[in-house]
């Protein structure tokens, strides 16, 4: 009696795959890091205008004083930071201001210094603390399941399961 046994392997389809993976993932992370970045400033923008902080409280109001200065020019006295646009302007996604600064990492910040000591002036250093730059949990996983979904979408693309 003879047992003839035969074994069959994907082994070369699963090296090849492996050796693509590694080729795309670094690729699709440093994307996916970015538009993450792009995300996060866009979401930023967007609770400013609305006039709510990163935890999503509202601003507290503005002074006396200032709210005359704005009925004067005839601006909005809508508590949303916006008196001439360039400090949320200057919070930019582009190369300046838009860095990876690490493996995984990415830094938003403004691309002028002069905003930038507007903009921490509004987080930290006035009477009435606006903290508009930041995020919360909630910000975090809305970011974290677009990155997921990107990632999974690009390995699609490049014929990488998932």
């Amino acid at each position: 009696m003879a047992v003839t046994l035969r074994i069959t392997s994907n082994q070369k389809k699963v090296s090849k795959n492996y050796k693509k993976f590694q080729s795309v993932l670094s690729r699709v992370i440093d994307k996916g890091v970015k538009q993450a970045g792009f995300q996060l400033v866009d979401i930023i923008r967007t609770k400013t205008q609305k006039g709510v902080d990163f935890r999503d409280r509202p601003f507290a109001p503005y002074s006396q004083g200032y709210l005359k200065k704005l009925n004067r020019e005839g601006k909005s006295t809508k508590v949303d930071l916006f008196y001439s646009g360039r400090m949320l302007g200057a919070l930019t996604p582009s190369g300046r201001t838009l860095k990876k600064t690490g493996t995984n990492k990415i830094t938003v910040n403004f691309s002028n210094s002069q905003m930038r000591q507007r903009a921490v002036f509004n987080q930290v250093l006035g009477k009435n603390k606006r903290e508009f730059f930041g995020f919360n949990d909630r910000t975090a996983n809305i970011i974290r399941k677009q990155f997921n979904r990107f990632v999974a979408k690009e390995f699609r693309r490049a014929r990488i399961w998932v």
